[in-house]
């Protein structure tokens, strides 16, 4: 009857054990995954360990891109790059004459449907 209670107190020291282990970062930091990509931290002139905040907001029509909180409108200028362009799926951005587009989801690409012959359009 002793060897119940003894591998139960061994099982729970070996899952202690075991969860200390799994925890090998800080917490309250953000996952690496999460972490913004080297050209949108550059673009916002945000610190690359800080994850940002970014959102395209639409409100009477006119399209914004809102960074920690705050609203940008295409032509602003944010940290020396000028806003040039917002959509759905990226932004552009003006530095020295030259367009760049940033995706706002990474991996992800707005596509039509492909369509089959049974299919009508």
């Amino acid at each position: 009857m002793m060897l119940k209670p003894r591998c139960a107190a061994l099982l729970l020291l070996g899952l202690a054990t075991a969860s200390a282990r799994a925890i090998d970062r800080d917490p309250t930091q953000w996952p690496a995954g999460m972490l913004p990509a080297a050209p949108a931290s550059a673009a916002s002139g945000a610190d690359p360990e800080v994850p940002l905040a970014r959102q395209v907001l639409i409100r009477d029509g006119r399209a914004y891109l809102v960074i920690q909180g705050r609203r940008y409108a295409v032509g602003e200028v944010i940290d020396g790059v000028r806003l040039h362009r917002i959509d759905e799926t990226a932004i552009w951005w003006n530095e020295g004459g030259q367009i760049r587009r940033e995706p706002l989801y990474g991996g992800v690409e707005k596509r039509q449907p492909k369509t089959t012959s049974k299919e009508k359009p």
